[in-house]
């Protein structure tokens, strides 16, 4: 019987596919000594976050797919998989939806001073009021870094509210209707009120947002990061916080994930902090966990996979 390997648990639905197929599960649960020796016989990893370096994968003799369980790799080392023949695939628009929701929640929520009106309420009763004006988003510019899968939908849903949308995507040619796409990176991080990152985390992202772009966003802008926490210089992001040169972060993401309790993020009344929580809604979870399963069944009877890196 063929084996495969779950670095992290997930919604049930896709290991019951697999297990209808006749397959063995091991589900690791981030335990390392189960990866370590069950990943020597397994025909198939599935992944979510867990760190899967190379010298790890090559002890997988019988190895033929790493199936990452959402859209993000930098956990998987792609060009060893390729170059030793192992397919890598992701789950494309399984959990657009629920992360594009998130991007919006974060962006009302910090318009709203949600987090310090709701602090300020405890403390100082129905003065909370008038403690903290929030801001009306009609009318106000949305800057989008990515304009994949997730970046549309945001587009689509911030369109809808009535906002402004200029989008800065090199990979692509549309944007939803309504929307503006430029070639001109730093245009839209100086004219966004809110800017919000969806490209895929790799060398040429990774600090996509730094100290030179934080100093050219509006002292009144909020940044959005539900994307992964690479994307922007952690520290940089923390003094630009802290000096007041933008007005708030919202972030499902970090550096280090768990973010330790001692990061000055968590201090902070203009910062949203959650934990890698974009995705986590039921659907996306049945969507995402389907979608990884499907791709290794399609692998292992050797056919194409949707989500074929």
């Amino acid at each position: 019987m063929s084996k495969i390997l779950f670095t992290e648990n997930v919604d049930p639905a896709g290991p019951e596919l697999l297990e209808k197929a006749g397959f063995e599960l091991i589900m690791a649960d981030r335990d390392s000594r189960i990866i370590e020796e069950n990943i020597k016989d397994a025909e198939a990893v599935l992944t979510r976050i867990y760190e899967l370096p190379s010298d790890l994968l090559e002890t997988g003799k019988n190895l033929k797919i790493v199936s990452k369980h959402g859209v993000g790799y930098d956990n998987i080392p792609v060009a060893w998989c390729k170059a030793h023949h192992i397919a890598v695939t992701v789950t494309p628009g399984a959990n657009s939806q629920s992360v594009a929701e998130h991007t919006i929640t974060l962006m009302l929520a910090l318009a709203k001073n949600l987090m310090t009106v709701t602090r300020a309420y405890k403390e100082i009763g129905f003065a909370a009021k008038n403690s903290a004006p929030g801001m009306e988003i009609l009318g106000k510019t949305l800057g989008i870094i990515g304009v994949g899968h997730i970046g549309t939908r945001v587009a689509k849903m911030a369109l809808g509210l009535g906002m402004k949308v200029i989008a800065y995507d090199p990979y692509v040619t549309e944007v939803p209707t309504g929307a503006v796409l430029t070639n001109n990176k730093e245009e839209v991080i100086q004219k966004a009120d809110v800017l919000t990152l969806h490209p895929v985390l790799n060398e040429e992202t990774r600090n996509i947002i730094g100290k030179k772009e934080l100093s050219l966003m509006k002292p009144t802008a909020f940044l959005i990061n539900c994307g992964r926490g690479p994307l922007v210089d952690e520290p940089a992001l923390i003094e630009a916080l802290q000096q007041k040169k933008i007005a708030g972060a919202g972030l499902d993401v970090t550096w280090s994930e768990p973010c330790s309790p001692d990061s000055p993020l968590f201090q902070m009344e203009n910062v949203i902090l959650t934990p890698h929580y974009a995705p986590t809604t039921r659907e996306s979870a049945r969507n995402v966990s389907l979608a990884a399963a499907q791709n290794i069944l399609d692998v292992l009877a050797g056919k194409k996979p949707e989500g074929l890196l």
